[in-house]
Order: C-alpha cells, then sequence, then structure tokens
C-alpha cells in the first residue's frame, strides 16, 4: 500500500503543531521542560514577552465563573415576591441585601464590590443570556467564548482570540494574552495568537531557580549551547535547544511576578497575581482567571452556603486585586466577569438550583460608568419562558460588541460575525 501525502495537509498539520505549541509553551508547571519543548515550529516564537504598555493600552481581566453563576442571589431582585416564594430556603433576605437601587440589592458577602459600586466604578447588566438557550455547560460556555454571531467558522476561535490576531508580531508574541491554568480556554485561541498558560506557583518551572552555581552553570551552558545554532543532535536538537533557551528567558520575565505574600483563598491568589502580572508591564493586554463550584444543584445556600462562600471569594479576590495593582495601571484596567448561564427561578427538592438562562455581567473599573443596565427579568410565572426560566433582555454578544469597540478599540462586527448594538457602561477608552 502506498499513501501519499499531500502538502496542504500536512501544511495544515504543521501549523496545528505550531497552534498548539504557542498555547502550551508556556505552561510552565508540572508538565517539566521536555514536553513542552519537543515541537520543531517553536522557534518562531521570538519575542516571548509582549511590547510594554504605553499609558494608552487597555487592559482587560477576565473572571471566568464556572458552572452557571446563580444571579438572583447575586444580584437580588428586591421587589418581586415571586423570588421569596420560588426559593423558600434560599432566598436572600431583603434586609441582609447590600442595596443598589429601590429594584436589586447584592449579597451581603460583596461588601467590598458595593464600596466601589458606590464610588462610581461598578456596572452590573442584568438579563444576559445566549440565544437559542443552551443548557449544557459545555456548549453554552463554547458559545459564550467564540463569540460568534456570523455563519459557521472554519475552525473554532475566540472574540479575544481573534481581537489578538490583530496586534503587532501577533504570529510571535506569546504575552498578549495569558491564563493563570494550565489550559487555555477557547476564547483564547486565535487564529494567530494564543494565550500563554502560567501557573498559580512557578517554583518548579525549568530555569526559575538561579541561585546555585549548579543551576547558573547549566543556564549558561544552554544558552551558548542554543546560540550557537549547532548542537551537534540536528535540526530537532536545535529546535530544542532554542526552545529551552526561549522558555528559561520568559521564566526570568514573569519570575518577580511570583514574590511577596499572596492570599491564602485560591481566587484571591489568582487575583493578586494577575496584578502582579500586569504591574510587571510584560504587555500582557487580556488575561483570565477563574472560579469554580458555581453548579449548585444541592446545597446551595442563601445568606451561607456554598454559593454564599463563591460569592465571598469573588469579593475578596477583587479586594485582593486592587490591593496589588499598581496605581499606575488602574485607568488602563477593566475587569469583566461572565458564566454560561444563570440559574433556574426557583429552587429545586434538594434545596439547591438548577440550569438556568439569563445572568448578570459585571464590569469593574475607573472608567466604567456605574450603574445597572438591562432589563430585570420578572419571576412570575406568567412572564417566564423556556420551561419555567427567565427572559432573555441583553444578547451576550451586545457585551462583548461595547468592550471590543469602546475599550479595545476595534471593530466588533468583524470579530464577531454581526453587527450588536452596543451599552453605555464604558465612558471612554484609557
Amino acid at each position: 500500500m502506498t499513501t501519499t501525502f499531500n502538502q496542504d495537509t500536512n501544511t495544515d498539520r504543521l501549523r496545528m503543531n505550531l497552534d498548539l505549541g504557542r498555547r502550551r509553551f508556556l505552561q510552565l508547571g508540572a508538565a517539566g521542560v521536555g514536553g513542552l519543548a519537543l515541537n520543531p515550529l517553536l522557534s518562531n516564537l521570538n519575542a516571548f514577552a509582549a511590547p510594554q504598555l504605553g499609558p494608552h493600552d487597555p487592559i482587560l481581566v477576565l473572571i471566568e465563573m464556572d458552572g452557571g453563576n446563580d444571579a438572583l442571589n447575586m444580584l437580588c431582585p428586591t421587589t418581586q415576591s415571586a423570588y421569596y416564594e420560588k426559593r423558600p430556603t434560599i432566598a436572600i433576605p431583603e434586609a441582609s441585601q447590600l442595596a443598589i437601587n429601590t429594584e436589586v440589592g447584592l449579597h451581603p458577602n460583596l461588601a467590598n464590590i458595593k464600596k466601589r459600586y458606590d464610588n462610581g466604578k461598578v456596572a452590573f447588566i442584568r438579563g444576559v443570556g445566549s440565544n437559542p438557550t443552551d443548557f449544557s455547560h459545555f456548549t453554552s460556555m463554547a458559545n459564550w467564548m467564540q463569540g460568534w454571531g456570523g455563519g459557521q467558522l472554519a475552525y473554532p476561535t475566540g472574540w479575544i482570540g481573534r481581537w489578538a490576531d490583530s496586534l503587532y508580531n501577533a504570529q510571535n508574541e506569546a504575552l498578549y494574552q495569558v491564563v493563570i491554568d494550565q489550559s487555555v480556554p477557547l476564547h483564547h485561541v486565535g487564529d494567530k495568537n494564543q494565550a500563554a498558560g502560567l501557573p498559580l506557583w512557578i517554583g518548579s518551572a525549568f530555569g526559575v531557580e538561579r541561585d546555585t552555581p549548579d543551576e547558573i552553570r547549566m543556564l549558561r551552558t544552554l544558552s551558548k549551547y542554543a546560540a550557537s545554532g549547532e548542537s551537534g543532535r540536528g535540526d530537532w536538537g536545535n529546535e530544542i535547544a532554542e526552545s529551552n533557551k526561549a522558555l528559561v528567558r520568559v521564566s526570568g520575565k514573569v519570575q518577580p511576578a511570583y514574590a511577596g505574600e499572596f492570599p491564602d483563598d485560591y481566587f484571591a491568589h489568582q487575583m493578586a497575581l494577575a496584578a502582579n502580572l500586569i504591574n510587571a508591564n510584560l504587555g500582557i493586554r487580556v488575561l483570565t482567571v477563574r472560579l469554580g463550584g458555581f453548579d449548585t444543584h444541592t446545597n446551595q445556600g442563601g445568606i451561607v452556603g456554598d454559593h454564599a462562600n463563591l460569592m465571598k471569594s469573588l469579593d475578596d479576590g477583587i479586594k485582593a486585586f486592587f490591593t496589588k495593582l499598581s496605581l499606575n495601571y488602574r485607568r488602563q484596567t477593566l475587569l469583566m466577569s461572565f458564566s454560561e448561564f444563570g440559574r433556574r427561578p426557583e429552587e429545586n427538592s434538594d434545596r439547591g438550583t438548577d440550569h438556568g438562562t439569563a445572568g448578570v455581567v459585571m464590569l469593574i473599573g475607573d472608567l466604567v460608568r456605574g450603574g445597572v443596565y438591562g432589563s430585570q427579568p420578572s419571576l412570575a410565572s406568567a412572564d417566564l419562558v423556556d420551561y419555567g426560566n427567565l427572559k432573555r433582555y441583553v444578547d451576550f454578544r451586545r457585551v462583548y460588541a461595547s468592550v471590543l469597540k469602546k475599550w479595545l478599540r476595534a471593530d466588533p462586527t468583524s470579530l464577531l460575525g454581526r453587527s450588536y448594538d452596543t451599552l453605555d457602561f464604558i465612558k471612554a477608552a484609557p
């Protein structure tokens, strides 16, 4: 049997390998250097640190709330009697809510966010969802991450990845987009540019330890070995040497961001590290952190309980971020939370909530026009849709279009596949 290799197919395969290498190269944790370096095209990533930020370059921090956040217990519909009737054990009593206006109040564990709201630096967008409805964690989150409203894409890319493709030298820059995790989500995947995955702890990363004579000698040898371009082991050896050298270089660049003390809370630790990475001015434009555990089907709780603990983690994380963030970058930084869907209006028999539709997107920053946007979905039974779920009033891509146009200074129509009306929650780009 004769096997014929199609040149186009082979090229596509190599391109896919390069994309995979670019996404995984900076995952500096337990995977080890061997698994990261074995890619013959990694030497195309010459910079490994994006151009430094100018005073008017926007920074976007995305907070991914995995599992389907219960927006009704985050931003509570204070005046709707159906809220308390449908949630006899998990509703947040009006007296315990942190009043935002006459219609809604915040969960009591969001005190720091409430202070920022009072200072005009937080915007809540109500009734946000996707159309058509999708109750699957996987496909719903994929839709949010892809953010595409046009025809079928040739291959999956994400709304942030497509934006990053337009940046200078996007093909070769590994730090335009950063994820604090060991995997890179779809919204960071572009045609040219993909995110780097950085670990929460960097102590074991190759090239970080530079204290002992042996470590210094090893790094010097590696540098000379790669600089010569002739490893004596052929093309593969040369490429491995060059990619290992680059890994050491970028380890040194990000290492200072890991210095100092960090909060014990996992999410707050991520947020503090995110602020440190911004302060290091590595040229990061978009950064994603994750807070999981929102699939609260059982024992969700109200003022106390699983969801209340998540609200506290969220609030503590926001506080940790702004405690660490340099004043030099305050006006340049916008935080945006998102979740794949909301929860159903009524609690279930296990004192939890099931997959729902409309949710809340939160934005925080000095240049946010604070307030409550969108319409509050009614919980009255006659107003529910899709088998007892909340009506959606804001397509989530309208939020993206607003961020792309007013913050990232991009054309949202080309990046989202169609035109969406924008919202007015951003005063101006930095």
